[in-house]
């Protein structure tokens, strides 16, 4: 006896099988091929200002009014988003320099009571001394200025040198 080689086929039940499944493949396939173009014609159609201005050209109308409203709607945002953020700053600024000038008022303050205490220690009789009020002040004309050529500049004041506060 001898072996011989015989090709392998297989059944024709298979053969079926297989065809079947390749047909559904393909049919599955073309399926989700139309879904796509259908969807994708569905998109187009909806954002086509030709298609919709040639059916109802008033909607047309509507809808480029729409696109102007959004569209300035989001500037006048950008516009006030920036103005507010301008004003804070602006605002956080004069807050800054406010408290400096109350920081300062306070300072000058602090000075006049000191020195009103210095005084008040070192007279002899301190119920002479009166003390400072804004209506007790009397403001003098300033002095005339002699002529510059004559008048070497002088150094402007130290204030660093003066101890502030208590």
């Amino acid at each position: 006896m001898v072996a011989v080689n015989v090709a392998h086929r297989p059944s024709p039940t298979r053969r079926v099988e297989r065809r079947g499944a390749r047909q559904r493949h393909t049919q599955v396939a073309e399926r989700r091929l139309q879904r796509q173009q259908r969807s994708l014609e569905v998109l187009q159609g909806t954002l086509s200002a030709r298609r919709v201005e040639r059916q109802a050209p008033w909607l047309a109308g509507l809808h480029r009014v729409a696109d102007g409203t959004l569209l300035a709607v989001g500037l006048t945002g950008a516009v006030l988003a920036g103005l507010t953020l301008h004003w804070q700053a602006r605002w956080s600024s004069d807050f800054r320099d406010l408290r400096a000038a109350q920081e300062l008022e306070h300072r000058v303050t602090e000075s006049i009571a000191s020195l009103e205490q210095y005084h008040l220690q070192r007279a002899r009789r301190p119920g002479l001394l009166v003390a400072t009020r804004s209506r007790d002040l009397v403001f003098l004309p300033q002095p005339p200025a002699p002529p510059t050529s004559s008048r070497a500049p002088q150094p402007p004041l130290n204030f660093g040198l003066l101890a502030s506060g208590y």
